[in-house]
């Protein structure tokens, strides 16, 4: 089914930014412009084999028999254009100013005609004898494609009798799943008073449920069918998915009484993946603040937690101010359980960083669950430009240590430049032993490979807290480099304490690379001390690399 995508291209037009320009539809241009759109329509056209005939019956059995009777035998497409409603656009690619591009394969539905495409073709794929359609699809014809490097006969430009016809037809007579729904797409693209009636009566008749998810889709596109689709939604025997896509149809139906139908539909329906779909396009509603209004109650007052969490979802997508505030209560409320409260950081990590860093940040400082305050922080750390905060947060000895780890550990995901140097800071101001080790830790783990190799040597090498020279050479192990490797080695080598020296061997035998595996073999081979070679021996005995095998076989013979 091709879905629409109204919000997601809205967001995309939005991304892309001013002085975009939108190709391949049909919208105001120059005397120019229009002649460059109508060239490339007839040179895609040109280049397929045009077939002719009375009508569209007559015209695809020629082309069958003359695909037939080619010498280069294989699949074929056949291919008509046909008059497309006004109002959608198929196959949009959209190219910003800066030349950054969008490619949109489906259909965008718009309100205005600024998106639209009107040269479109259905494309039906045969069997090389003609004897199956295995394929139907419908190309906007100004973009340029191969078709899967098949020959296109090509039908001209079909009546919407003919064509409306022949695929209400092919609906009831294939037994692809995937050509009934295509096909229904391209009945629903039709500029065709009787598109709605026929799409109905899929839904009525056809037994390919993806056909009529399709159709019911369309629907909700057309004015005046609230309650028809909510009598589909009210329907316990009708299937899920079908109940489902009426319920998204609601949600994208420009029909004022479309929300509160969904409301009601709420209480009436006990299914609940269909009542989360009425949540969904409850929170999609324009109606924005009517839509916030009935989330909340839900946050408040529906039992079935997956349904509050649902609610709660909403919520985080809504701009209206009200959304954020209903957050804010049920986080405080001391009835809402930690998990619930913890979705509810998340929604609001949805929002736009001027509306929601304050309330993270805020949570992260005063709420009274240590969970929800780790959750704030690790929204806030997927936010650009939290970094000082972060910091405050790690150099607070009076503040909770799993929550100090927690802020510690966002710097090191951090993407900002000045992400190592600050934990290189942090860990020579900070004395708590757990702090500096989750510290090393995410040193080791930062984008900045050559500052933490250089600052988890040093560690290794002197600093006085043993633990802690343990935990920077697990950090070098990790970095799986080969200068780690090399440094590690470089450090066995001048290390006089054994401890520290098996404390080596183990990080080598962690990184697990050709690299370490030599120097383990090097140290089991010639170390002159006895302790150290059968640590080595030890390391290499644990290792899945057929060279420790074959080493280790030679030392048993």
């Amino acid at each position: 089914m091709i879905k629409f995508m109204t919000v997601v291209f809205a967001l995309l037009v939005a991304n892309v930014g001013a002085g975009h320009t939108v190709l391949y539809h049909n919208y105001d241009v120059d005397a120019g412009q229009a002649g460059s759109k109508a060239r490339a329509s007839s040179d895609q056209t040109a280049r397929f084999t045009p077939v002719e005939g009375a009508d569209l019956k007559s015209r695809l059995a020629a082309a069958i028999k003359q695909a037939r009777s080619s010498s280069k035998q294989s699949r074929f497409w056949t291919a008509y254009a046909f008059d497309v409603r006004p109002g959608v656009g198929v196959d949009i690619l959209i190219i910003g100013a800066g030349g950054s591009r969008v490619d949109i394969g489906g259909v965008v539905h718009s309100s205005s005609n600024q998106y639209e495409t009107r040269n479109v073709g259905v494309f039906l794929l045969h069997e090389t004898d003609g004897s199956q359609i295995a394929r139907t699809e419908v190309y906007n014809l100004e973009r340029p494609r191969d078709y899967s490097g098949y020959p296109v006969y090509w039908l001209g430009r079909v009546t919407n009798d003919e064509s409306l016809s022949f695929l209400k037809n092919l609906i009831a007579t294939t037994r692809s799943s995937d050509v009934a729904e295509n096909a229904t797409d391209a009945i629903g693209l039709h500029d065709d008073q009787r598109v709605e009636g026929m799409l109905k009566e899929v839904i009525k008749s056809s037994s390919i449920e993806k056909a009529r998810i399709t159709a019911v889709s369309w629907l909700g596109n057309f004015p005046g069918q609230v309650e028809y689709l909510a009598a589909i939604v009210r329907n316990d025997r009708e299937s899920v998915e079908v109940r489902k896509e009426a319920a998204d149809a609601l949600g994208d139906s420009r029909d004022a009484t479309a929300l509160s139908s969904l409301q009601t539909l709420y209480s009436d329906v006990n299914n609940r993946e269909v009542k989360r779909e009425i949540l969904d396009s409850i929170a999609e509603s324009k109606d924005e603040a009517a839509a916030v209004r009935f989330l909340t109650k839900v946050t408040e007052t529906e039992p079935d937690r997956e349904l509050r969490r649902e609610a709660i979802d909403g919520l985080g997508e809504s701009r209206d101010p009200a959304s954020l505030k209903a957050l804010e209560k049920l986080i405080n409320d001391s009835n809402t359980d930690s998990d619930l409260q913890e979705e509810a950081v998340d929604a609001i990590g949805e929002k736009e960083p001027d509306v929601g860093v304050p309330l993270l940040m805020k949570i992260a400082k005063t709420h009274k669950s240590i969970k929800v305050r780790r959750e704030a922080i690790d929204q806030l750390s997927e936010i650009p430009g939290q970094l000082s905060f972060m910091v405050d947060v790690a150099r607070n000895e009076s503040e909770n240590p799993e929550l100090r780890k927690e802020a510690i550990e966002a710097i090191g995901e951090s993407q900002d430049a000045e992400a190592i140097k600050t934990l290189q800071t942090l860990y020579s101001d900070i004395t708590n032993r757990e702090v500096r080790r989750e510290i090393l830790d995410a040193v080791s783990e930062g984008h900045d490979k050559e500052a933490a190799l250089n600052f988890l040597l040093k560690v290794a090498r002197s600093d006085d807290d043993r633990e802690i020279r343990q935990e920077a050479l697990s950090g070098l192990a990790e970095i799986n480099d080969d200068r780690a490797i090399d440094a590690m080695s470089e450090l066995y080598g001048s290390e006089r304490n054994e401890d520290m020296k098996e404390e080596i061997i183990e990080a080598l035998a962690e990184s697990n690379t050709k690299r370490a595996l030599r120097k383990l073999i090097e140290v089991a081979k010639s170390d002159p001390s006895p302790k150290m070679r059968r640590k080595a021996i030890e390391a290499l005995g644990e290792s899945d690399d057929p060279e420790a095998a074959e080493f280790l076989e030679k030392i048993i013979r």
